[in-house]
């Protein structure tokens, strides 16, 4: 859609900054395509997602960390924005402008009412510096001067009556600066120099990146997700307490881990029963550790269960019952460039297609054996089961293969955006793990209640179009002609 002039929406933008309700939206610069999707995600959690607004950043530049979100209250912009990974902050800006003079001229402008009581007497109050693309430092005799100048640069226009608290202030502020191009270190130059100062409503927490930090962790895998992206995740889903997580590929259960830090129950299964059942020997200790340890390690409630089980001969029960069983399904499945997934299977089978039973006195270290599985079947399995255990308005949440090149993407053909006739796309975000290639997570809301018939319908008619169409089976291989050319 066509944009306004700059000029038009300076003034709309003016206009919000002094509306109840908008929010500067100060983001972390990662994981760009993820971020306002995460908020969403959590506004939707917090039953304000119909309600929520957005308006570009200055400059029109879709990858600026300072977008304006509109949240009905301040209550439920706190709510959405404390457990989110990438949001900074939500900020109610008091003025902002290219130059020092115009953000003062801006603050004065900002209504009365509005700022008295966070400036008063008898108020306790902090000011910090959290710029965008630089840092400022104080002195080595003052090391808060930094702050002191920005305090001095308003005082024409807002003089802090209360006293100030370095720990435990009643009232937060930021001043804002990004850095002009020429500063910028490691971020995008096309980010438009600006200042903002406002009142911090929310803060995101970040905090539990360092608490589950994977280098701390005893039992680990290759593939572990690591532990940004898997908040993320578990933010996309909602996992909360009152339900049940279940993770289809959870290996040493790093995204089971996420989802209980945020309350949810959680269950994982796997097809590699070494994972699962066994684990492996600390070496500091030489204790065996395995997922449950991991558990116990972090303080959290263990996972209502862990199976060997293949997700596509899987154990759950076929009764309508099982139907919303799940708050939420997350996971990686794998679709490895080298080597992708493995299904139950493979056994060589007698004369009249029997499998001969394993003897007993083999059963307790016996591995099953697998065979291949496909990408697109194990993505068609990983939603239909979805579909079918989640509650409505449950959530599925997993990893694609994606492609930077519009031309690359489009071997996925039907695929390039999965679907199932009981599951809606709710967002569609793309991480690059290089120039050409990343990944995409997908997330799914179930909309409407299980129904066999309709599901087998959609899925037979979906291999079909895979042969005239292309699909992500075409996409892959097309990743591997390129790494191993």
């Amino acid at each position: 859609a066509r944009l306004p002039p700059r000029d038009a929406r300076d003034v709309a933008d003016l206009v919000d900054s002094h509306a109840m309700g908008w929010y500067l939206c100060y983001f972390l610069h990662r994981h760009l395509d993820f971020r306002r999707e995460e908020l969403q995600a959590l506004a939707d959690m917090a039953g304000c997602g119909a309600d929520i607004k957005w308006r570009e950043p200055h400059g029109g530049v879709d990858h600026s960390p300072f977008w304006r979100v509109y949240i009905p209250t301040e209550e439920l912009a706190v709510e959405v924005c404390r457990r989110s990974v990438l949001t900074r902050a939500l900020i109610e800006v008091w003025g902002e402008g290219d130059t020092q003079e115009e953000l003062n001229a801006a603050v004065k402008a900002f209504p009365d009412e509005r700022k008295d009581p966070y400036i008063a007497e008898g108020t306790t109050f902090k000011v910090c510096v959290e710029d965008f693309g630089k840092t400022e430092h104080g002195t080595e005799k003052n090391p808060w001067s930094h702050v002191v100048a920005r305090i001095d640069a308003l005082k024409p226009v807002l003089q802090f009556r209360g006293r100030a608290r370095m720990k435990g202030p009643q009232h937060l502020f930021w001043s804002i600066e990004s850095a002009n191009a020429d500063d910028l270190k490691g971020v995008p130059s096309d980010i438009l120099p600006r200042r903002y100062f406002g009142r911090v409503v929310a803060t995101g927490d970040r905090s539990p990146l360092s608490k589950y930090d994977l280098k701390k962790r005893r039992y680990l895998g290759p593939t572990s997700m690591d532990v940004e992206m898997g908040l993320i995740m578990c933010n996309m889903i909602q996992a909360r307490p009152g339900g049940v997580v279940w993770d289809p590929f959870c290996g040493t259960g790093s995204l089971l881990i996420n989802a209980a830090h945020f309350g949810a129950l959680t269950m994982g299964s796997d097809i590699d029963i070494r994972v699962i059942k066994w684990g492996k020997k600390d070496k500091r200790t030489g204790q065996n550790v395995d997922v449950w340890t991991n558990f116990e390690d972090y303080g959290l409630e263990p996972p209502v269960g862990l199976l060997r089980m293949d997700l596509h001969k899987h154990s759950w029960t076929s009764s309508a019952h099982a139907e919303g069983t799940l708050q939420g399904v997350v996971g990686d499945p794998p679709y490895g460039v080298r080597a992708g997934g493995r299904k139950s299977g493979g056994r060589k089978r007698g004369e009249d297609g029997t499998v001969k039973p394993v003897p007993e006195e083999h059963r307790e270290n016996h591995i099953p054996s697998t065979a291949p599985y496909p990408f697109s079947e194990c993505m068609d399995d990983l939603m239909d089961t979805s579909a079918r255990l989640l509650a409505v308005g449950g959530r599925l949440a997993f990893f694609i293969p994606a492609a930077a090149d519009p031309e690359d993407a489009a071997a996925a053909g039907v695929d390039s955006v999965p679907s199932h006739p009981m599951l809606t796309l709710r967002a569609s975000s793309v991480q690059l793990l290089s120039a050409r290639w990343g990944r995409r997570l997908v997330t799914f809301e179930k909309v409407k209640p299980y129904d066999a018939a309709v599901a087998q319908a959609a899925r037979e008619t979906l291999r079909e179009r895979r042969k005239t169409e292309g699909g992500v089976e075409d996409l892959l291989e097309r990743m591997r002609e390129v790494v191993y050319q």
